[in-house]
């Protein structure tokens, strides 16, 4: 097979796999602080992996875990555009920074995205501010470093030739 067709069911079998991840019945102590896979792995193919992850792409997984998840139809699809578009936009820039401040870019992009889902669900009428999501986006971005290398490896084994 070709090279574009390798990368582009490579993106889409992780982008379910982290959906998956995201789904996963948790045990009662992780249930809280539950990190957003899908976003952070939005993140990783907007910045490195252009080509194929857009803003159509990132509003199909969004759908599809709002669906799966039982929530407000297309919240998550708006925060992944969100979120793929600042990071589309930034990508020249991201991609040069050294690991520490990728993972602070990370930080702000999932926060943005966690704001906007306050936002979406303060106009529901369900407005509930959540410690744990906090506590979860400064995990995710802790764990940033070693999720990107990981698909990069991933990535490299996999699409190229």
């Amino acid at each position: 097979m070709n090279k574009k067709l390798n990368n582009l069911i490579f993106v889409w079998l992780i982008m379910l796999l982290t959906t998956m991840m995201t789904i996963m019945p948790l045990p009662d102590f992780f249930y809280g602080i539950r990190i957003e896979w899908v976003a952070m792995a939005v993140i990783f193919f907007s910045i490195m992996n252009v080509s194929l992850m857009g803003l159509i792409a990132a509003s199909i997984i969004g759908l599809l875990l709002d669906l799966l998840q039982g929530g407000l139809l297309g919240e998550h699809a708006l925060i992944f555009s969100v979120i793929s578009y600042l990071s589309y936009r930034f990508r020249f820039q991201i991609r040069v920074y050294p690991d520490w401040q990728i993972m602070i870019a990370t930080l702000f992009l999932l926060s943005f995205g966690n704001l906007i889902s306050l936002w979406i669900r303060g106009f529901s009428g369900r407005i509930l501010f959540v410690t744990e999501e906090w506590i979860s986006i400064l995990i995710a971005a802790l764990i940033w470093p070693v999720f990107m290398r990981v698909l990069q490896a991933l990535q490299n084994y996999f699409v190229e030739d």
